[in-house]
């Protein structure tokens, strides 16, 4: 056994040499760990790690294999979505023991904190003393067992696995209920107590969810299909829109979930305009070739950037609300244009690693496909706070595509109406993110940009806290932005518009003057070339294609992304509506647009009289409307409209 004196050398010098070790098939022993936060994440090799004291936050955090011992306490988190392996504690653990675990045995001596268990999907969570408040909060499966109370609320808003308790039961959770525990069950417990030496005489209390919350009481129904360039409804007061509004909740007695985005007219892109008359300009055949859009994302903190061929990315769109053909289809896009593409919330599949060259691993609240080895194979990752189309709301996935195999991909039961948590278990504050942002980087050896994606809401001071948090870049979403399936109230009500978020973020940046220590990757609405080269006028990094990109690789805007019938296939895991996808003919599409895209903010950027995308900046746009001019402090110049649109003729 190799002792490592943390007295001695940093966690993260640590680290480096127990996943060493682990590769050696050598077993770790840590001493003097003193309550040092990070000990052992990101290890998956099967040795025994003994830490001869205290550990603090995310001990044993996405691990696989291992066998951790700790002799005394532990902070938040322990073994934050491990897989298997095991982690016995010694003394107490604090809140969210067990968070998102996915196969694996932890064993708590003492008492352990609220919340645990929170997001589990698989394995088993045992606390020999008292649980606090909401223990197996959200979980998906699994089982906990609690020899001392249960706390209050136990089981709140679980979907799967079971929980059980020795002592009392202070209070159920919602949708949580109280059955009988059969003798098979009661001798696996006490199989599992005598093999951890746990001593329990009692009986058992089995809590499991009651099943009335796992799906909404009226589905959402299939509605006409409308056109993307009409659905918004005509300008009158009772138009079709509102009317079918209407009728459908009189229906369903809720509100509407639907998927892309707002429908109401906002201040965007299209009210801005470049200053110097560009209708006239000679581009030339070949504008690409006299620019240079080469542009590196992510690299600002030492981790190895994203290396984009032109500013642009694909927004996060998870596997789930598409289908794997389509993702399939955009990350081929991706690489034959050079660019990144990015998993979204739903977890990472093989055809999509595949396909793209450059691949962004997302982590939402649930950990929804989350682990270790995804994250070691990505080129990036990003923790979701919100998304522009519902900020401060988790993702939306209607039963119709929670298929097996998507279940199984997030580590929930299948069939159930998912509404992901609307916030991370272990983040409650800045202070709490920073720690899970060193934890990422701790696992994957800081050899990954770490981002953030935000909704824009608070956006001033939700960029500061990007700032002091570490991270490397932000993908700042506008309420322009879409997704798959949310409130439609929440869509064209909440957030604020796409160009209103870039300006709060500069000036949150200028205000404690690091512009030039955290890059923006703009996204929300972001429809062509042209709104490209204005978002990168006003000051963004790069920009993000979402709905741009599935129209371009065959949606037809139909209105059926939430219910899974998408005849084109894109937003379906219906096999029969998917198999008329056709990834390798629609990345070649989407692969086209991106090169119109590139060839949109070339001919412009030559026009305006620069050489590269970065000399892009204010000067060059005034504002066509007083709202515009209003949000974006920029002249207000309303005869520029029809030179705008001319342009617009002409490179578009």
């Amino acid at each position: 056994m190799v002792t490592i004196d943390l007295a001695k050398i940093p966690v993260r010098e640590a680290n480096e040499r127990i996943r060493q070790y682990g590769a050696e098939g050598q077993d770790v022993e840590v001493i003097n760990p003193d309550a040092r936060h990070h000990i052992g994440v990101g290890l998956t090799a099967e040795i025994n790690v003994k830490i001869r004291g205290s550990a603090g936050y995310f001990c044993a955090g996405l691990t696989d294999k291992v066998h951790f011992e700790v002799d005394n306490n532990v902070g938040w988190g322990l073994g934050d979505n491990i897989y298997n392996g095991s982690v016995v504690v010694g003394g107490n653990a604090g809140a969210i023991a067990g968070v998102a675990i996915r196969g694996a045995e932890l064993v708590i001596r003492g008492n352990m904190g609220s919340r645990a268990g929170q997001v589990m999907k698989a394995g088993t969570l045992c606390c020999a003393g008292n649980a606090n408040f909401m223990a197996g909060y959200m979980m998906y499966g699994g089982r906990i067992i609690i020899l001392g109370d249960s706390g209050e609320r136990v089981g709140e808003d679980m979907a799967g696995g079971e929980i059980y308790v020795g002592g009392e039961v202070h209070s159920l959770g919602s949708d949580a209920q109280i059955v009988d525990v059969d003798g098979a069950e009661l001798d696996d417990i006490r199989a599992f107590l005598d093999r951890y030496e746990l001593k329990f005489k009692g009986t058992f209390k089995k809590v499991v969810n009651a099943g009335k919350n796992l799906r909404y009481a009226t589905s959402e129904r299939q509605v006409r299909s409308i056109p993307f360039f009409t659905f918004s409804g005509e300008t009158d007061y009772w138009n079709a829109k509102i009317q079918e509004d209407l009728y459908i909740k009189s229906q369903i007695g809720r509100y509407r979930i639907r998927g892309y985005g707002g429908a109401r007219e906002l201040p965007h892109l299209s009210d801005l305009a470049f200053k110097k008359d560009l209708s006239q300009s000679d581009h030339g055949p070949d504008p690409v070739s006299k620019v240079n859009m080469y542009t590196e994302i992510g690299g600002i903190n030492g981790a190895t950037p994203l290396k984009l061929s032109m500013p642009v990315m694909i927004a996060p769109m998870s596997y789930g609300a598409l289908s794997r053909s389509t993702k399939q289809a955009i990350g081929m896009a991706s690489s034959l244009s050079s660019i990144a593409e990015n998993t979204g919330e739903g977890g990472m599949s093989d055809a999509q690693r595949d396909a793209a060259a450059q691949l962004i691993f997302q982590c939402l609240g649930g950990r929804l496909g989350w682990n270790i080895y995804d994250m070691k194979r990505a080129n990036g990752l990003e923790i979701y706070i919100s998304q522009g189309a519902k900020p401060g709301f988790g993702g939306q996935l209607m039963a119709k595509k929670v298929t097996k195999e998507l279940a199984e991909i997030r580590g929930i039961p299948p069939g159930i109406d998912l509404r992901s948590p609307s916030r991370h278990p272990d983040i409650l504050g800045a202070d709490d993110l920073v720690i899970k942002v060193e934890e990422f980087r701790e696992a994957t050896s800081y050899k990954l940009p770490v981002s953030v994606k935000l909704g824009a809401g608070r956006v001033r001071d939700d960029m500061k806290i990007a700032v002091k948090d570490g991270f490397d870049f932000v993908e700042l979403d506008g309420m322009q932005g879409s997704t798959g399936a949310g409130g439609a109230e929440v869509m064209e009500y909440v957030g604020i518009p796409t160009v209103a978020a870039i300006m709060e973020a500069l000036d949150a940046l200028e205000e404690i003057g690091v512009r030039d220590k955290m890059q923006i990757v703009l996204m929300g609405g972001i429809r062509d070339g042209i709104d490209a080269a204005k978002a990168l006028c006003l000051g963004s990094d790069a920009v993000g294609y979402g709905t741009s990109t599935i129209i371009a690789g065959g949606c037809i805007a139909c209105m059926q992304c939430h219910v899974g019938q998408c005849v084109t296939g894109i937003a379906t895991q219906d096999p029969e509506h998917e198999k008329r996808y056709q990834p390798a003919i629609e990345a070649q599409n989407i692969h086209r647009f991106l090169e119109s895209v590139r060839w949109q903010i070339a001919t412009v950027t030559h026009a305006l009289g620069y050489t590269d995308v970065k000399q892009l900046n204010r000067d060059d746009l005034v504002a066509l409307t007083p709202e515009a001019a209003a949000i974006t402090r920029l002249p207000y110049e309303p005869g520029y409209r029809d030179r705008h649109l001319e342009l617009k003729a002409k490179v578009g």
